[in-house]
């Protein structure tokens, strides 16, 4: 080994073909180096791999929203009036926004409480 290496100690692990598919997975996940995976998950730093569907369903929501809402203030500097199904359907996209976001939170919590 090089001695000018600041980490100049190898370890060598040996897992089955199952847990080594499984941490495979997650150091893709974290996008972390395997060698910084090993490390941080070795010295109990905390490594939490989280699914970002709900922040993709969040954002394309979100954006969706604010679509609808350009749509109603263009009709409205029209000298247009809108309906209550507008502002009902609004109402209920910012709803969903509001659940997205609570699971969102108690899948931080459980991550943290389990880590």
């Amino acid at each position: 080994m090089n001695k000018k290496r600041k980490r100049n100690k190898q370890i060598i692990v040996r897992t089955t073909e199952e847990e080594y598919t499984k941490i495979m997975e997650k150091v893709k996940i974290s996008d972390m180096t395997m060698n910084r995976f090993f490390i941080n998950a070795a010295l109990r730093k905390e490594i939490i791999v989280y699914d970002f569907t709900s922040i993709f369903e969040l954002s394309a929501q979100v954006s969706r929203v604010g679509n609808n809402i350009n749509q109603i203030a263009r009709k409205l500097n029209q000298g247009g009036i809108t309906n209550k199904s507008e502002v009902d359907f609004l109402k209920s996209s910012l709803k969903n926004i509001n659940n997205v976001l609570m699971e969102i939170y108690k899948d931080i919590q459980k991550s943290q409480d389990e880590a």
